[in-house]
């Protein structure tokens, strides 16, 4: 306890010592102490604590920039005279010599002529202050279109260089134009000196205002001293150097910048402190699990993550299917094993590849239109032909889609391509199929065919062999026998023609003719069934390219099935015509009957493979191969009906 009273007196002495030096100092420092018979008159910032700032209640100026002042001129031996202006008027008062320094003003050294600067060790930063609802400034690009306060007098060239398209408001104070950005008349204030505008956003309890953005600029603060003036600026830097020296420079400083500290906070708040230092050390540790746990957990995710992507690409490697990942611009990005296997590309020469590059040239343009159609619309199929590294063909169906969710900054389309060699073949054997149950159907008038020759050749010979004919009636006999075996093989050559599996091979086709030829293979199985035939061809004729044994075998399928369509006779009526629809040409083939027509549930199923509504006279593959023909030219075969009143057959062909 005796200690504690020791200390406490110890502290009062100090205390009151450092009270009478004050009280000397600047009783020295003021006008009336004054040694000298020279007055200073000194010009300080109005309005700017707590540099310089008029104490309402005292009515005398105050701040650090009296006070250096005073100490200056104590040192100097000289009186001091104190004039509160605005920054342009000090600078004008002493350019004319009205005033013989000013103490605490805030410029960049070498920003004004006619002066000559010396800097104390403070520094002052300038700031955006903003109305709470203003967003959009944080710098001096952002204040075109805003409004700002400003004091009378201020420069702003330097701070802000762009001054187009910026409205501004004149305050006679700093203290007026906080006020306007607090209301909202004005949106921004530049503020001189940051610890100036929270001095006075505090006295007046301006709620509305917050500082945005970095400093502008850190500027020292300085006494300023015109350059005609030499011996002043000498005795200024003396004077200034001996208050560093004697740390009266800190007594002040720590009287005005540096009051706020207690050092006594301690004793006040250590519980607090002490609380704090516990809050944060749980948090910390709670952190630390956090973090922890955080890691186990990614490392999970992580993992499920690989596996997922391992059994993905499990399962893009065990598809049968040719799979390749596709950008925009039809670059391979990815590709599965099978790919690589048929077209016998390693990884790296095919990524080094676009789609284009792996078809054929006959279908490059189709599958450039093919990529951009993709990615246009999300999806397309269609059928192409790759080329291997070896120049094998390898037939595919392609289907693409394009992938959502990845980054849209690179689109990326999916191509599944199935092979189509075993398929194809498939289909040409069921059309063989096809062609020989024809065969079988034709075979009696095939027969009558024959049989029709072989008698004239027969009687012929029966002539020549047995009766006494002259040389005339012979020549005449043999050459009848020479027409007819000619007629018997070509019918014969027709029907193999017919039945034999040709090689695809288009070719130009007359269509008018292609039906003629037709019709005529099927004379006798018209005759035998009273069908009369009505065609109707434009005059010009309509020319197109194709396979001809195929479209020849798909007309004898729709013939054939008009004819077993009507068992006691009809008409049936072959129309053709050309069609253009979206810039597009097509030839149209109607084969119409006045038959018993189909049911309305067997319409969609007719062109389904073994579906047939005449049990025990028919396979149903008639129109299913007839349906492949017409796709392989690009086109395809339409049904319309109603039972009881016959059917319309229509065939479509590109021209």
């Amino acid at each position: 306890m005796e200690k504690r009273i020791h200390a406490r007196v110890i502290c009062l002495i100090i205390a009151f010592i450092g009270t009478i030096s004050m009280t000397g100092i600047f009783f020295l420092s003021s006008p009336a102490g004054a040694v000298g018979s020279k007055k200073l008159k000194v010009g300080v910032l109005r309005h700017c604590p707590p540099f310089s700032f008029v104490d309402e209640k005292a009515e005398i100026l105050r701040g650090f920039s009296v006070d250096l002042a005073k100490l200056l001129a104590g040192n100097m031996g000289a009186g001091v005279e104190f004039y509160a202006m605005d920054e342009s008027r000090l600078l004008n008062a002493l350019d004319k010599g009205k005033i013989n320094l000013i103490s605490g003003i805030m410029i960049r050294p070498g920003s004004i002529h006619g002066v000559n600067l010396i800097e104390v060790p403070i520094y002052v930063e300038r700031k955006y202050f903003v109305n709470r609802e203003c967003l959009t400034v944080t710098c001096y690009k952002d204040l075109p279109g805003h409004t700002v306060a400003l004091e009378k007098g201020r420069r702003l060239a330097k701070l802000v260089p762009i001054l187009e398209n910026i409205s501004f408001l004149t305050a006679d104070s700093q203290e007026e134009a906080l006020s306007m950005v607090n209301s909202g008349t004005a949106q921004v204030y530049i503020s001189n000196c940051r610890l100036c505008s929270l001095y006075f956003i505090q006295k007046a309890g301006l709620e509305n205002i917050k500082e945005v953005g970095m400093p502008i600029e850190t500027v020292p603060l300085a006494l300023a001293v015109p350059t005609n003036n030499p011996e002043l600026l000498t005795s200024l830097s003396v004077a200034f150097g001996k208050i560093l020296e004697n740390k009266t420079f800190d007594v002040i400083y720590r009287k005005w910048l540096g009051q706020n500290v207690q050092y006594s906070a301690w004793n006040k708040y250590v519980k607090f402190i002490m609380g704090g230092i516990g809050i944060g050390a749980f948090v910390l540790a709670a952190s630390i699990f956090w973090s922890l746990t955080l890691k186990r957990k990614v490392r999970q995710i992580t993992i499920d993550l690989q596996r997922s992507e391992q059994k993905y690409r499990d399962l893009i490697e065990s598809s049968p299917d040719m799979i390749h990942l596709i950008s925009s611009d039809g670059a391979v990005k990815l590709t599965n094993r099978i790919a690589l296997q048929k077209l016998g590309y390693n990884e790296n020469e095919i990524i080094s590849l676009k789609l284009p590059d792996l078809i054929i040239a006959e279908q490059y343009d189709e599958v450039i239109s093919f990529v951009k159609t993709v990615f246009r619309k999300g999806f397309r199929h269609k059928e192409f032909v790759f080329k291997s590294k070896d120049g094998k063909r390898i037939y595919v169906e392609m289907m693409a889609t394009t992938i959502a969710g990845l980054n849209a900054a690179e689109p990326l389309a999916c191509c599944f391509s199935r092979d189509m060699m075993e398929r194809k073949k498939l289909e040409e054997d069921l059309i063989q199929s096809d062609r020989l149950a024809i065969m079988g159907q034709m075979a009696a008038g095939i027969a009558h065919e024959i049989n029709n020759p072989l008698g004239i050749i027969l009687s012929n010979a029966d002539d020549v062999l047995h009766n006494d004919l002259d040389t005339e009636t012979i020549r005449q006999s043999l050459e009848s026998i020479e027409r007819n075996a000619i007629r018997a093989g070509k019918i014969i050559e027709d029907l193999l023609s017919f039945t034999r599996p040709n090689p695809s091979e288009k070719t130009p086709i007359d269509l008018a003719q292609l039906v003629d030829e037709t019709l005529l293979f099927l004379r006798h199985k018209l005759r035998q069934n009273k069908i009369k035939i009505e065609k109707f061809f434009p005059c010009d004729g309509l020319i197109f390219h194709g396979d001809e044994n195929l479209l020849q075998q798909l007309l004898v399928n729709l013939v054939l099935n008009s004819i077993q369509a009507m068992p006691h006779g009809g008409t049936v009526r072959v129309r053709a015509f050309l069609q253009e629809n979206d810039g597009k040409r097509k030839i149209n083939l109607e084969v119409e009957d006045d038959g018993i027509g189909i049911p309305e549930n067997d319409l969609p199923k007719i062109f389904d493979p073994f579906f047939t509504s005449r049990k025990k006279k028919g396979f149903g593959l008639g129109l299913f191969t007839s349906k492949i023909i017409a796709r392989k030219h690009h086109g395809d075969l339409h049904v319309r009906s109603k039972l009881g009143h016959g059917t319309v057959m229509t065939l479509e062909l590109p021209v």
